[in-house]
């Protein structure tokens, strides 16, 4: 009887596959997208202080009433033009084995590199504490996890610094691995204090309903900073810092949110064929769109760097 190595010929499962995916990308939580028209134009930006202004309403029986005052700026976007694209043999089409589908597969590949570009770009704004008027930095034993820390307090204060109330807070993974366990949190969302054992995880749903605001995102995307050819190197995107925003989730005309995505051309993916290439031609692949990440709202926004060691 032959040894079983002699009847089996391997070959690729079909039911099982490893393929890293990059986790959830949320830039457009935090940046979302505005379709325009143009590639450029300016949008309008109604007074600030109109909105607040404490006017004088009071009027005599035979009195005109004071008049007041409203007034609009602009502003301006411009998008730039991303793609990314790949060559796709017909060879490889024909004598791929599932679970592998070359054109399916390639692009997957382009977006999901497109999506980490695109994360890249609003992560920088939002690492950048320069574009954050409002903001603070703990060092030393005042970050989350020392001695002298005081984490549900830092984030009171930045959802209530926010001009316009926070609606969002945003976590780098790193930060929320900290703050999830931090006991005086857990004290805060569990109800334990003096009276039981502290334990678990705090969730984000429990986070935003302590601190009463909408949605708590966490950003656990990484990426390979090292240069072609070198060792592969990952790094969070995010970092160890914390925001609270105000996002409107639908921005539009008379609203206000802490940025949006400017996009004239919506992510698209496009195909040709060449018959000159190889034996049997190639498939063309090419994901593209533009985009413009710009700040709205300065002043909704609020930034906690280094909340973490």
């Amino acid at each position: 009887m032959p040894e079983a190595r002699a009847l089996h010929v391997d070959s690729n499962l079909t039911n099982l596959s490893i393929k890293y995916r990059n986790e959830a990308m949320i830039w457009p939580l935090v940046m979302p997208v505005v379709k325009v028209n143009k590639r450029s134009d300016k949008f309008t930006k109604y007074n600030k202080a109109d909105a607040y202004t404490l006017a004088d309403d009071k009027i005599g029986p035979k009195s005109l009433p004071n008049e007041v005052d409203w007034g609009v700026s602009t502003d301006n976007y411009s998008v730039k033009d991303h793609a990314l694209s790949d060559w796709v043999p017909q060879e490889d089409i024909d004598n791929s084995d599932n679970p592998v589908q070359p054109e399916v597969d390639t692009v997957e590949f382009l977006n999901l590199l497109m999506d980490i570009a695109q994360e890249k770009r609003v992560c920088d704004i939002f690492n950048t504490s320069s574009n954050f008027s409002q903001k603070t930095t703990l060092s030393g034993t005042s970050q989350w996890g020392q001695s002298a820390d005081n984490p549900v307090a830092n984030l009171l204060t930045a959802v209530e610094g926010c001009f316009i109330r926070a609606n969002t807070l945003v976590f780098g993974a790193d930060a929320w691995a900290v703050y999830r366990a931090l006991p005086e949190v857990l004290d805060a969302v569990k109800g334990t204090i003096g009276t039981a054992p502290r334990g678990g995880l705090a969730t984000t749903s429990e986070v935003a309903s302590l601190l009463e605001v909408d949605r708590v995102i966490v950003g656990r995307g990484r990426y390979n900073t090292a240069k072609d050819g070198q060792t592969v190197s990952y790094s969070r995107l995010w970092g160890k810092h914390c925001w609270a925003l105000y996002v409107d989730p639908n921005p539009g005309i008379k609203s206000i949110t802490f940025g949006v995505t400017f996009c004239e051309m919506l992510r698209q993916v496009q195909r040709d064929f060449d018959q000159k290439r190889g034996i049997k031609g190639a498939h063309f692949f090419k994901s593209a769109w533009n985009s413009d990440e710009k700040i709205i709202a300065a002043d909704v926004a609020y930034m906690i760097e280094n909340a973490v060691p």
